[in-house]
């Protein structure tokens, strides 16, 4: 209901309420490192009926909320539509010129948007939106099974994106061939002050992808990708690189040549929660590769097998965030738990001091042996602390 008349609060105050009604879970959609983070994914469904039922209170609840609605916005089949509205002043007060496309901070581009029939519409919504800082190309299974020659045989147009901060980019070789919009290569090149830059897809022999210069990278996150395109990404010059985030353990060459090309720079690293993780250690990997560098290591310890680490590797780790999400292909828990917490307090980890738990760690704490981890932990100097208590 609307607010009440005898306790008016000043419309600054409203608005952070309204920010905190309609805020995410996690950092979504951050342009800067967050652990644990989702990708690929505009905010909650129960956060876009939040801030839709925001605007259907009252007039002033309306004329305060109507712009975080459209922050979020997915493009869907009557694209027109969605540009006529963007580029409309229906919002437009006297003295004041506003379209709803200043609104617009994150926008999900389907390719089935993106073909010769719609692009013309495309560009222009990405024209009308000149503050947009994340930008969405999202996996869609259908597109394979098309025949993406005829769809998307004529050249795409292109639009600088010159506020772009984020972008999460889910590659179809056929479609790629159509550049513009639909080409990474030049979305890069027209996205200079990229800060967080998410890969999967088909990349298959990538040529078009040497030698690309993104200065102010600082987090890169590889979904699922090719060996031909993590050797390509060894080639690009990243100086601002620090954090890299693998979803998925691609072949052992090629992830070892990233660690190798990047990892002295590295200062978070992050697994992701695939069941490849608990197929082969992974983790003795990359500190092999850069054992000194590295500060920050996070990983789902249900999705992860324990290090096979021999005695000659220290690594300069000082923080693990381990995550509880529960993997159901674990036949013992509790000897899984046992190696990688006997793992965290002995001596490969010489550095570490702070372990920090994420997600429900509830049934766990409460079992007899968690106080042994704990104890086991602190005799090196390590505390274990939860997420919403560490800084």
């Amino acid at each position: 209901m609307a607010p009440n008349s005898n306790c008016k609060l000043p419309p600054e105050l409203w608005l952070i309420i309204f920010r905190w009604a309609t805020r995410p879970d996690d950092g979504q959609l951050s342009c800067t490192y967050e652990p644990f983070e989702g990708c690929f994914d505009l905010v909650s469904e129960m956060v876009l009926r939040t801030r839709r039922s925001l605007v259907q209170v009252c007039r002033t609840w309306r004329a305060l909320a109507i712009s975080i609605l459209y922050e979020d916005v997915r493009v869907r089949p009557d694209a027109d539509a969605l540009k006529e509205f963007l580029e409309s002043d229906q919002f437009s007060s006297e003295g004041n010129s506003s379209t709803p496309g200043r609104w617009v901070r994150r926008l999900e581009l389907p390719y089935t948007s993106t073909d010769y029939s719609s692009s013309t519409d495309v560009i222009q919504i990405l024209q009308s939106c000149p503050f947009l800082h994340t930008l969405i190309r999202p996996y869609l299974p259908d597109i394979p099974r098309e025949s993406p020659e005829s769809r998307y045989g004529f050249p795409t147009g292109m639009v600088a994106l010159s506020s772009l901060t984020r972008l999460d980019w889910w590659h179809y070789h056929t479609v790629a061939r159509s550049g513009g919009i639909n080409s990474l290569v030049d979305v890069l090149h027209n996205a200079p002050y990229l800060q967080y830059l998410t890969l999967g897809g088909e990349f298959h022999t990538a040529p078009e992808l040497g030698a690309l210069h993104l200065p102010v990278l600082t987090t890169l996150r590889l979904r699922r990708v090719s060996a031909t395109l993590l050797l390509r990404i060894c080639g690009w010059e990243l100086p601002s690189l620090a954090h890299i985030i693998v979803d998925f353990a691609p072949e052992n060459h090629a992830i070892e040549q990233v660690w190798s090309t990047f990892g002295r720079q590295l200062s978070t690293v992050e697994f992701g929660r695939n069941v490849v993780f608990l197929m082969n250690d992974q983790i003795t990997s990359f500190l092999r590769a850069s054992p000194t560098s590295v500060k920050t290591f996070n990983y789902f310890i249900f999705f992860t097998m324990f290090p096979q680490l021999s005695m000659g590797i220290e690594a300069s780790v000082e923080r693990v965030g381990v995550h509880a999400f529960p993997c159901k292909m674990l036949s013992d828990l509790w000897m899984h738990l046992d190696r990688h917490f006997w793992w965290l307090a002995g001596p490969s980890l010489p550095a570490l001091r702070h372990v920090v738990l994420y997600g429900d760690w509830s049934e766990i704490i409460k079992d007899p042996r968690f106080p042994r981890w704990r104890g086991c932990l602190e005799s090196k100097g390590c505390r274990i602390e939860f997420a919403s208590e560490s800084s």
